[in-house]
């Protein structure tokens, strides 16, 4: 993705990308953002303020962050790339993001807030110990939650700085520096008020700008009906159901997104933050629609570009993922342009500012209270967290210059390690009583090894599963066979004496 994203973004014309409307669209948003920043510092008195946002947001501001959060810069990079470079094949994950949403608000919404309610239950890993009562279960979870998070950070990392050089004509480092400045403030001052704040403006930027766009893209082919018949004309396997991808890739993905959605920390999260529970089930039409119509976005610019490119309109790419920006830069004005590349920084920083946050309470909270730590008051918590986040940042910065192979390595099973820890653990935890503490340290060890042994198999010995499934899937449902096996051969607290508030929220 690193390679990808810097081909994408080096390749687009400079002249157009340094007009002054473009930047200065851009510089107004990182402005805002820094200012949102300071003010949320302000705002931020505790350790609850700083990691649930003291359970002070609407369900806009909740659903906007957790849509934002799960977008990132691969829906606005990626998504149009893969659409380019494998046709419908893609809307296998574009359609399903969207109903991943409902999934997740069903199997996870009223819980994890009524959690939040029960306990002092600030993160995934609180919840999973209250839930098992088990520090072992935490330590699992925490674990491999941060391997997800540093190797994640750093990837959005250099997404944030390509996006800028290319907007501001600097040099990379320059750009990379303004860009962790900005989310420096935000987070280590302002913690989650900030974080949700900026989430709901940079969610509002990215679906406006999508919907624009989508309109745009049609309108520069002439439509989609004509966009399709000319795609199917010169490449029909493209206009397939599964495009030029593996059968088994389409399906693996549909599964591995759609109950994966519910295992992804920085989505689960934000649904401590909301003040009133009864508000919960407008939260996962409010997030889809906001994901499917960045869906749009990416059908049309990733398939118009390819028909395009096919009836000889324009050059062939030299990459896939260059798809979306040449596309802004050529066939869109410019104040579009600003605000869909503003909307690109927007869609990185929401989950970067999430994983951040993610990770800083991993390191200050939940690995140390699974080794015994207590802290001597809340302020003292506080600042631990504070300093976490400005460590998080800083070691995964270092990783990505002097360490690329680790985070090569851990963002190939970012996505499925989150899922294959947290799914059965919760997803099954919660709904279940029946789930024993056995069974979730079992499945938490398939998911931490298994995963990072995939990658290894993946990375440097050329493994793969049969028909190109995504190995990820596999991980994921493995751990939710074991958690349910070792849970039905087993007898321990977790399933003969729950606690009577947390049995009430497995209950609700």
């Amino acid at each position: 993705m690193i390679d990808t994203l810097a081909a994408a973004l080096t390749q687009v014309s400079t002249t157009e990308t340094m007009n002054p409307v473009i930047v200065g669209i851009v510089a107004v948003y990182l402005v805002g953002i820094a200012v949102i920043g300071i003010w949320a510092t302000g705002q931020t008195k505790s350790t609850s303020d700083f990691l649930i946002a003291g359970k002070r947001f609407g369900i806009w501001a909740v659903a906007f962050a957790a849509f934002a959060s799960i977008m990132s810069g691969f829906g606005f990079i990626g998504g149009p790339g893969l659409f380019y470079d494998g046709g419908y094949g893609f809307l296998w994950i574009a359609i399903v993001a969207p109903l991943a949403f409902p999934v997740s608000w069903f199997v996870l919404g009223k819980k994890m807030r009524l959690m939040a309610e029960a306990r002092e239950i600030f993160t995934i890993p609180d919840a999973a110990v209250a839930r098992f009562d088990s520090q072992a279960v935490r330590l699992l979870v925490s674990l491999s939650v941060l391997l997800g998070v540093i190797s994640y950070l750093g990837v959005q990392f250099l997404a944030i700085a390509f996006v800028l050089q290319t907007v501001l004509g600097v040099s990379e480092v320059v750009a990379l520096v303004i860009g962790l400045a900005v989310i420096s403030v935000y987070t280590i001052g302002g913690g989650m008020v900030a974080g949700v704040f900026t989430d709901l403006i940079q969610g509002g930027i990215m679906v406006v700008g999508s919907v624009v766009v989508f309109f745009l893209a049609l309108n520069t082919v002439n439509g989609f009906s004509t966009m399709n018949s000319e795609l199917s004309s010169q490449i029909p396997e493209l206009a397939g159901a599964f495009g030029a991808f593996p059968i088994m890739l389409g399906l693996t993905w549909y599964f591995l997104f759609l109950v994966g959605n519910s295992g992804q920390p920085h989505m689960a999260h934000k649904l401590y933050m909301l003040r009133d529970p009864k508000l919960l089930k407008w939260g996962a039409p409010i997030a889809a629609l906001s994901y499917f119509a960045a869906s749009l976005m990416m059908l049309a610019l990733g398939v118009g570009m390819r028909s395009l490119v096919e009836t000889g309109q324009f050059a062939e790419l030299s990459n896939p993922d260059n798809a979306a920006p040449i596309f802004l830069v050529e066939f869109t004005p410019a104040i579009v342009a600003g605000v869909v590349l503003a909307a690109a920084v927007g869609a990185v920083m929401s989950t970067s500012d999430a994983f951040i946050n993610i990770g800083a309470a991993n390191l200050a909270r939940d690995i140390p209270e699974s080794l015994g730590f207590e802290y001597d008051s809340d302020r003292q918590e506080l600042r631990a967290h504070r300093v976490a986040t400005a460590l998080i940042i800083l070691v995964s910065v270092l990783l990505v210059y002097y360490v690329e192979i680790l985070v090569g390595l851990l963002g190939v099973v970012g996505w499925g390690l989150f899922a294959a820890a947290i799914v059965p653990l919760l997803g099954i935890g919660l709904n279940w009583k029946g789930a024993t503490t056995e069974g979730a340290i079992a499945a938490g060890v398939v998911a931490l090894f298994g995963n990072l042994s995939l990658a290894i198999a993946v990375q440097f010995y050329g493994f793969s599963l049969p028909h190109g499934s995504a190995a990820e899937a596999l991980t994921l449902l493995v751990a939710i066979v074991v958690m349910i096996a070792v849970s039905l051969v087993t007898n321990s607290k977790a399933r003969d004496d729950i606690d009577d508030d947390i049995e009430r929220v497995i209950e609700s």
